[in-house]
């Protein structure tokens, strides 16, 4: 019987886990108490690695068209099926999508990216234009890099403000946190108060002082009057001193219409809650903390509202400081300014892509990904690389996805079970999972500790798989005689790729690593990034971006729901990650929630399997009667591989136009029990 110090990669939050283990055999996982930030905590998916580790679906050699293949065939297979592609259409015709299950993977997806770009192809996905693009963009223009990430301070914040997000179940978005009951009830014994605007009554918002129902779509119309009061009140020194008198004047004239009464009524909340959170909001300066998630962010208005809140933090003097929402510089990935300068700077005019879609841009290196299926059906992509991911259940309209990937010459998935993907894929490689491999974190940006750690692999690899890196290094030596990391590949282990990314970080890998899952702490600084990212100069405010999308927000802001009965707004599942559950439980949690009043209209009882129906297509699920969902509104998880919200969206109708994002949350639905009982 062994025990190893790790940490957990379902999330960003890095919790402290103790994996006990005999042989190959994971027996199970708890929370290590001495950690120096989870403190023993692990949520329910942090201890179900064990029974995903040793799925029934586990993949355990690689095959070619549905044959078992050694290694050497398969890549070699691979590689020439590819560059007939390339020789035939070019390298955009390789493209790859890179999701979650890649995104905490560190070797494999830096080496996933480095082989893109080995061989020319600038086509690649990630989940980024699925659910958070706005918070990259935002952070883009007003902070000068998309990378530029503040994180909330629970020691020090006196008024926190959650918009749309559930970190009790989520972990946080944008600042990663383990724990997060624990964290959130610091801020409250210490005389601070946490406020939640959601439609649901999340196990957020039942630890917070206080909740406010807002109707799906008005977080913009509230965070805009928020701003507009801020404006309207005198500005500390702090705030003087980061910002501008000319972005000031242009926020203040393109805020004039959002009244209390505007945003009470948009949001259909009291006016008097409303003038609360205000007086809340503005008795914080220097110590407000704020964030949005995927509600607000997946919402037709998620730019504007991720802007505001950057606006709101920085007129409070809460942005680079310790005491309100600081920055990290990281160590192994540090955050540094970009070529092409910053803020402003960086408003000029990107290049649209695809051809397809002259509409979207290309954008931080990436497509859209509601582009896929339109350049499939164009022939600008032949073939696809799917890396921990599977577009059928994160994209818009899974049935087009599905007549995309079907018409492909080439789909490689790299993946550690199989799935719906990997039973059509040409070419499947099995990957090692997280327990079976090293690794160090990619997302020191946003954790709520500054620094980096170590994890060792807590058990032997199957002999069949192989590490993510690994695989893209080989596929890149077959096709361009490439080293990927300027090694060769036999000649590197997980540890050897980490010292090599490490070269950058201000402190040696052979330190961190020495650290192990407790790591190397960084103490936070304030005031260093808007000194480096904008040369010292002013948050930029008031990019045009937000200015335009303002003045169209000014003429319409009615709510998603007012002309319609029933809306879908996104939520997280306590014990399931995306498309994979929990299988200790062996349960399905329902997927719909309604309130009570919704369910009786539409006669709905609880546990009933239901038809939600949206203008863009359907689907089956079962239904939950909660009365924590505010009236009108219907929320369900995103990502199930058995009845995938996605299918209730559109990947041409309603996509923002400054990130390529599809509107996820405010979408009008329909739900009937799909058998209506005698007398309803």
């Amino acid at each position: 019987m062994a025990e190893v110090l790790s940490y957990c990669r379902i999330c960003a939050a890095s919790c402290g886990i103790v994996v006990r283990s005999e042989g190959d055999h994971v027996i199970s996982v708890r929370g290590d108490a001495d950690h120096p930030v989870s403190l023993g905590y692990t949520c329910a998916k942090g201890r179900a690695l064990p029974a995903l580790h040793h799925h029934p679906q586990r993949l355990d050699e690689p095959e070619v068209r549905g044959v078992a293949q050694s290694w050497d065939d398969t890549l070699d297979d691979l590689a020439r099926e590819l560059e007939t592609a390339i020789a035939a259409h070019g390298p955009d015709a390789i493209g790859a999508y890179l999701g979650t299950g890649l995104a905490y993977d560190t070797a494999g997806f830096v080496a996933a990216t480095a082989w893109l770009a080995a061989i020319g192809s600038s086509r690649l996905y990630t989940p980024a234009t699925i659910d958070n693009a706005p918070v990259l963009r935002a952070a883009e223009l007003i902070a000068g890099h998309p990378q530029a990430n503040p994180i909330c301070d629970f020691e020090r914040a006196q008024c926190v403000v959650i918009v749309g997000s559930n970190p009790v179940v989520s972990h946080g978005y944008g600042t990663a946190i383990p724990d997060p009951i624990k964290n959130l009830r610091r801020v409250r014994e210490r005389g601070g108060a946490v406020w939640v605007l959601d439609p649901v009554r999340t196990e957020t918002a039942a630890v917070a002082d206080h909740y406010l129902a807002v109707r799906p779509g008005s977080d913009a119309a509230v965070l805009a009057w928020l701003v507009r009061e801020r404006l309207a009140e005198p500005v500390s020194e702090a705030a003087l001193a980061c910002t501008s008198s000319i972005d000031r004047d242009a926020l203040t004239s393109a805020l004039a219409p959002f009244t209390l009464e505007r945003a009470a009524r948009a949001a259909g909340v009291d006016a008097r809650d409303l003038g609360s959170l205000r007086d809340a909001v503005l008795t914080a300066d220097g110590a407000l903390a704020a964030w949005c998630g995927t509600g607000v962010t997946t919402s037709r208005d998620g730019f504007v509202a991720e802007a505001l809140r950057w606006v709101l933090l920085a007129l409070s003097g809460s942005l680079d400081t310790t005491n309100g929402m600081r920055f990290h510089r990281g160590l192994v990935f540090p955050l540094r300014r970009p070529r092409a300068g910053s803020g402003r700077a960086r408003q000029a005019t990107l290049a649209p892509t695809p051809v397809s879609r002259p509409e979207l841009r290309h954008w931080l290196g990436q497509d859209p990904c509601v582009s896929f299926a339109d350049e499939v059906a164009s022939d600008g992509v032949r073939a696809l690389v799917v890396a921990g991911a599977n577009p059928i259940t994160a994209f818009p309209q899974p049935d087009a996805t599905r007549a995309a990937l079907a018409r492909l010459d080439t789909l490689a998935v790299v993946d550690v079970s199989r799935s719906e993907l990997t039973a059509t894929a040409t070419h499947v490689l099995p990957a090692a999972a997280q327990l079976e491999r090293a690794d160090i974190p990619m997302h020191e940006l946003v954790s709520v500790r500054g620094g980096s750690w170590h994890s060792p692999a807590a058990i032997p690899r199957s002999a069949g798989r192989r590490p993510a890196w690994w695989i893209f290094a080989e596929l890149s030596r077959r096709m361009t005689g490439n080293r990927l990391f300027g090694v060769e590949s036999t000649a590197l282990d997980d540890d050897g790729v980490f010292a090599l990314l490490a070269a950058r970080s201000s402190i040696p890998f052979d330190t961190i690593r020495a650290a192990g899952p407790h790591g190397v702490t960084v103490e936070p600084e304030a005031g260093w990034a808007r000194a480096e990212l904008l040369d010292g100069g002013p948050w930029n405010i008031a990019p045009d971006a937000l200015l335009a999308r303002l003045a169209h927000l000014g003429v319409d802001d009615t709510p998603d729901d007012a002309a319609n009965d029933l809306v879908l707004v996104p939520r997280r599942r306590a014990r399931a990650n995306n498309s994979v559950d929990d299988p200790i439980e062996r349960r399905r949690e329902p997927l719909l929630l309604l309130n009570p009043s919704d369910a009786a209209d539409a006669g709905v009882v609880d546990g009933d399997e239901v038809r939600v129906t949206s203008a863009h297509g359907s689907i089956s699920t079962k239904a939950r009667v909660d009365a924590r969902v505010r009236r009108g509104v219907v929320s369900m998880s995103h990502g199930d591989a058995g009845a995938s919200a996605g299918a209730l969206v559109s990947a041409h109708e309603h996509v923002d136009p400054e990130t390529g994002m599809p509107r996820a949350s405010g979408v009008p639905v329909a739900v009937e029990p799909i058998v209506r009982r005698p007398g309803v």
